[in-house]
């Protein structure tokens, strides 16, 4: 009987430590993998977000420098819209991004104030093209280009009115939900980005790229290069605006 007993104890050990051994084991092969594809997914990410910076800077680089060949009232509002739209306004919603290997680094609060100052500047510059053009000119607004250009302008103009609100959403909590006030500046944001990225896309189809250029497929590439940087730079602001959508439509639903 003692050796049966000290048979089955033994038996019984051996099954209850080798459950455990195999179920840590499988935690351990998921760990890895999970961490492996955290890694692969940061990875592919950081590549993303470095070719975008690099087409902005390669975009901007490249109509500024030939902008820069003779001084026109059109050389001057290329260079300063192309500054405006692709290179700052850019930035300043790249700045947010948390995967946004250039601000990764940087607390919360310092990309707020960064992405305020990218903007305005941006919005400054924008605005003097704008106003350069319009004054060398008698008959205004009639091309797809200015039109984008000049709705671009004033929805830009609301979003950055409309940003110290966004700022201090937490003291006018009981106006009004800070989900609502960054929901609004959101969607604004993202509508004049794309708006004013349109108009600088209608730009290349004027004669001023071939001509100052001399190369008859740069305004084509222009305007992939800049749809390619539209969707890049706007990646993390559509997820958050679509988190953002959800959640008012929840709380909206709790209302009815």
């Amino acid at each position: 009987m003692d050796k049966n007993n000290s048979g089955l104890s033994l038996q019984s050990m051996e099954s209850k430590s080798w459950f455990p051994r195999e179920d840590s084991t499988e935690r351990i092969v998921s760990s890895e993998n999970k961490e492996l594809n955290w890694t692969v997914q940061r990875i592919l990410i950081s590549a993303i977000d470095t070719i975008n910076h690099i087409l902005i800077g390669l975009v901007t680089l490249y109509i500024v420098y030939h902008a820069t060949k003779e001084y026109s009232v059109t050389n001057v509002h290329v260079i300063l819209c192309t500054i405006g739209y692709v290179l700052l306004m850019s930035e300043a919603i790249l700045v947010l991004a948390n995967d946004n290997m250039l601000t990764a680094s940087l607390s919360r609060p310092v990309k707020k104030h960064l992405h305020w100052i990218l903007q305005v500047t941006g919005l400054i510059l924008i605005f003097i093209g704008i106003g350069v053009m319009y004054n060398s000119k008698s008959v205004h607004f009639l091309s797809n280009h200015s039109i984008a250009g000049i709705s671009s302008l004033i929805i830009i103009c609301v979003v950055v009115l409309f940003g110290y609100p966004v700022w201090i959403a937490w003291k006018l909590r009981k106006f009004v939900r800070p989900m609502i006030i960054k929901f609004l500046h959101n969607i604004l944001a993202i509508t004049g980005f794309i708006i004013g990225m349109v108009s600088q896309c209608y730009g290349y189809k004027k004669s001023w790229v071939y001509r100052e250029t001399k190369m008859k497929h740069a305004d084509d590439t222009l305007l992939v290069l800049t749809i390619l940087i539209t969707i890049l730079s706007l990646r993390s602001a559509l997820n958050s605006l679509y988190r953002q959508a959800v959640n008012y439509l929840k709380l909206i639903c709790s209302f009815t």
